[in-house]
């Protein structure tokens, strides 16, 4: 009976000790997803404000030819 009693002891330590070694495993993997997460995070805000910074740009572009269109047109249309 003490002998079955130390096997289980010993079978129970080694339960334990390979399960904190996957927690420990599996924390590392979180943390590296995370950062991973984190720095994919950051990219997309960067392309978002890259985004942003180019519309308003085209906006600009825009307005600016659509007057210069707006004046040639009525230049053209006082030549006529």
């Amino acid at each position: 009976m003490f002998i079955n009693i130390i096997s289980i002891s010993r079978a129970v330590y080694q339960v334990r000790n390979q399960l904190a070694i996957q927690v420990t495993n599996l924390q590392v993997d979180l943390d590296n997803v995370t950062a991973q997460l984190d720095d994919e995070a950051a990219a997309a805000e960067n392309a978002n404000a890259q985004l942003q910074r180019a519309t308003t740009d085209l906006q600009q572009l825009k307005a600016k030819y659509d007057k210069e269109v707006a004046a040639l047109s009525e230049q053209l249309d006082e030549t006529r």
